[in-house]
């Protein structure tokens, strides 16, 4: 019997990182270590469900480089090895220009954190393994009132690039995946921030919202976690270094 195939997913408690876990969990060869800060939440949606996949679930705060020094002290013995590291954890706090509390809040968590899993999952990455970081559309521009979250996901499109050329000579491939308006938890609240700030009703946020999308609609968690499933398929074994759009078009403009 050949060895399962083992993806390690951060922010697997809900949205994006939740419908990649899932998206995997149907396969029997798979074993999903999932991580996020919300343990009971993430727990109580893995009692509730009925996976294929053997998984096993884990707190981290993604921005506490101690902790997560001790946690995979803890995963290299039980785990071995990680095929698969899926960095999909994030917060998307507004803050204004001179915030610097939320400023370092953001970076800490989007992309010192990003930084800090991938660094300490590296010496547990098998050869020809995969990295997918989650980035966003603010990773190519620019939001009133968001210079924490730009920087982060620009940065984290960085950090791709970078670590791609760093472990080609493994065949390990690295890339992000940016997402614009993703329907999922995280997005619902931001609508309902921007409600409250303009006086008008979430309802007519979500009316506007979606007609600046081409498609008119926003796009789905398990589309993104296609996606993540493409580029962690041998058919992407070439696919690297790159940062892919999923945003219904509104990239391109109107």
């Amino acid at each position: 019997m050949s060895s399962p195939r083992t993806l390690l997913i951060t922010g697997a408690a809900k949205g994006i990182g939740r419908a990649v876990a899932e998206n995997f969990a149907t396969d029997a060869g798979n074993r999903l270590i999932l991580l996020d800060l919300d343990l009971p939440q993430l727990q109580d949606w893995v009692a509730g469900q009925v996976f294929a996949a053997s998984i096993e679930t884990y707190r981290a705060d993604i921005a506490d480089l101690a902790s997560l020094q001790v946690l995979f002290k803890t995963l290299a013995t039980r785990l071995g090895y990680v095929d698969v590291l899926v960095n999909s954890a994030g917060v998307c706090d507004e803050n204004e220009p001179e915030d610097l509390d939320n400023w370092h809040k953001v970076i800490s968590v989007n992309l010192n954190g990003t930084f800090y899993v991938t660094s300490l999952c590296l010496p547990l990455m098998a050869d020809r393994g995969r990295i997918i970081n989650m980035s966003s559309i603010l990773g190519r521009a620019g939001k009133v009132r968001n210079t924490a979250y730009c920087a982060s996901k620009h940065g984290i499109i960085g950090l791709t690039k970078a670590l791609a050329m760093d472990l080609a000579p493994r065949q390990i491939t690295v890339n992000a995946i940016l997402p614009a308006w993703i329907d999922t938890p995280m997005l619902q609240g931001e609508l309902a921030a921007q409600a409250r700030i303009a006086g008008i009703s979430q309802e007519q946020i979500l009316r506007n919202a979606k007609k600046k999308l081409p498609l008119r609609r926003f796009i789905q968690g398990d589309e993104v976690a296609a996606m993540v499933r493409y580029l962690a398929s041998p058919e992407a074994a070439g696919v690297t270094a790159q940062s892919l759009m999923i945003d219904g078009g509104v990239g391109l403009g109107m």
